[in-house]
């Protein structure tokens, strides 16, 4: 008699859990919310400024002009900033040159990464990245100027022998630079 009352319960226990896992299978085939896509925002850059402004290198290169060169067509070569697009994690800065832009995906710690060119990753930092309702700001420190001339001649991008020599002086005195930002959300 006991083993009848076992076999029962055991066969009821089995019913019941495979009923459950029914309901469950039932759940698991509901389409899965989708993930909606962040809003893109544009920002009218406000404030823009290098520094150092200047650096005295050695040789004949001698005073050289920071903003022209992280500006210029061998650095980001946008022209000095006046938007920034902030659309997921991609960030895009655009300047005053016409078709200037540069695009870079934004990690985590503020670390914005460049296109990949071959195996020379140019890596500039964000630092103190942030947004605040329609405010945004930054600095983009750039820096190892030696990987921009190295990136030229990888994408046989014509530049002048004064960029050549400026930014080999640059890269040997190891000089970073500063790039300050401030924007205001476009409405």
């Amino acid at each position: 008699m006991n083993s009848k009352k076992w076999a029962s319960a055991l066969l009821l226990a089995g019913l019941t859990l495979g009923l459950a896992s029914c309901n469950k299978k039932q759940a698991n085939e509901e389409p899965a919310p989708t993930h909606e896509p962040t809003p893109t925002h544009v920002y009218t850059i406000t404030k823009v400024e290098v520094s150092p402004k200047e650096v005295v290198l050695e040789g004949e290169v001698g005073r050289t002009n920071l903003e022209e060169i992280n500006f210029g067509e061998a650095v980001l070569g946008t022209g000095k900033f006046t938007e920034v697009t902030l659309d997921d994690n991609t960030i895009t800065f655009t300047g005053k040159k016409a078709g200037g832009k540069f695009q870079a995906k934004v990690k985590s710690g503020g670390i914005i990464l460049l296109p990949k060119y071959g195996k020379m990753p140019i890596e500039p930092e964000l630092d103190k990245f942030k947004v605040t309702g329609d405010k945004i700001s930054g600095i983009l420190t750039i820096e190892w100027y030696h990987m921009y001339l190295q990136l030229a001649n990888h994408k046989k991008q014509l530049i002048t022998e004064e960029q050549t020599k400026v930014l080999t002086a640059l890269g040997k005195a190891n000089t970073s630079s500063k790039i300050t930002f401030e924007g205001t959300l476009k409405k």
